[in-house]
């Protein structure tokens, strides 16, 4: 998956929901990777999004992988995600 075709579906601060999340997909046979800076680990406060996880995977899954995720995490509320520059 190049950088070109791909969306960030989900973002958190917590390592272990962001893995819990790519294994989801990743069971739904939705390729997906986490997304990070490695400040996570060296910098003890987040400032603007520094040591966010983001939960990426291709466009054409995107829609699918919103859905999936939001069963689990958001009580069933789907939000499409914000376009990003860097995305």
């Amino acid at each position: 998956m190049s950088n070109l075709d791909e969306i960030t579906v989900f973002s958190t601060w917590d390592e272990p929901m962001a893995d819990m999340a790519v294994g989801l997909l990743l069971a739904e046979e939705i390729y997906a990777y986490k997304r990070g800076s490695g400040l996570r680990s060296t910098i003890a406060i987040t400032v603007d999004g520094l040591g966010e996880i983001g939960v990426c995977v291709s466009e054409k899954d995107r829609k699918r992988a919103v859905e999936i995720l939001a069963v689990r995490f958001s009580e069933g509320i789907i939000t499409e995600p914000e376009d990003s520059a860097d995305e």
